[in-house]
């Protein structure tokens, strides 16, 4: 009776032993960052708009005391300006047409959005790699204890011989 206890715990020390043999598996450290930059820049400026003029040349001749015009001889607009405007009304001569140098003043603001997402991954690895013999100790460890696991199944069998079993 003394013999069967001794015989499990053992058997339960060789189990516990043969699981406990493996490798380390190399260690993943991730670390993430990410970084928003926003920058707002204020910008201004003047367009400016060249002077322009457009010109008008016409013959004026006088009817009974008043100034008629007789004969247009030239009609120029400019670049922007159409022709100009000729009114002669009581003996008076209005031309428009004259377009003065002009500066617009614009401002405006833009923003830039810079998103920066840094990633480093930081792989441990270990430099005592298993040999050939020691991978083959292992895997002889483990086929010895598949048959210390037969035996002892075959040795309480024997023992309690159930009824099911037979």
């Amino acid at each position: 009776m003394n013999k069967k206890p001794k015989c499990l715990v053992f058997s339960l020390f060789i189990i516990l032993l043969m699981i406990s043999c493996r490798s380390p598996k190399p260690v993943q450290n991730e670390n993430k960052t990410q970084t928003i930059t926003i920058t707002e820049t204020f910008h201004d400026t003047v367009f400016k708009i060249a002077k322009d003029s457009s010109s008008y040349n016409a013959l004026l001749e006088c009817l009974n005391g008043k100034v008629v015009l007789k004969n247009v001889i030239q009609a120029e607009p400019g670049r922007t300006l159409k022709s100009p405007k000729v009114r002669l009304d009581n003996n008076k001569l209005q031309v428009d047409c004259n377009l003065k140098e002009q500066e617009l003043y614009a401002h405006w603001k833009s923003k830039q959005v810079k998103d920066v997402q840094e990633k480093t991954i930081t792989i441990t690895k270990f430099s005592n790699h298993l040999t050939f013999w020691q991978k083959a100790q292992i895997w002889l460890g483990r086929l010895l204890l598949l048959v210390l696991l037969f035996l002892i199944g075959r040795f309480i069998s024997k023992i309690y011989k159930p009824e099911w079993f037979k």
